[in-house]
């Protein structure tokens, strides 16, 4: 569901990156309306009640000058990764989900 409240987003992946410790990436891309718009993804407090599927928020932190510009950035999110290993990746925007991604190992 993307529109006028909820941004447009595009190109998510999630996968585990064999390291010691096991991390997991989650990336996309983010519309957004102002180049002092910066997008970042973070753990949801609190998760959902389902273990397999890790929640992350989406927010937008604003600093710089601000010009009025639509434009695609990058977003991206590292963690160590929970046991229990989640399957899924839900990403969510002020309560409503813009992604359900599955996690490639």
């Amino acid at each position: 569901m993307t529109g006028d409240i909820v941004p447009r987003t595009r190109g998510w992946q999630a996968a585990v990156v064999a390291s010691d410790p096991p991390v997991i990436t989650v990336t996309g891309e983010i519309e957004l309306g102002n180049v002092d718009e910066v997008p970042r993804l973070g753990l949801s407090e609190p998760q959902g009640p389902d273990a397999s599927v890790l929640t992350l928020d989406v927010e937008i932190v604003t600093g710089g000058a601000s010009e009025l510009a639509m434009h695609w950035a990058p977003i991206e999110f590292r963690h160590l990764l929970p046991e229990p290993t989640p399957s899924r990746v839900r990403v969510m925007w002020m309560g409503i989900e813009v992604a359900l991604l599955d996690i490639t190992v």
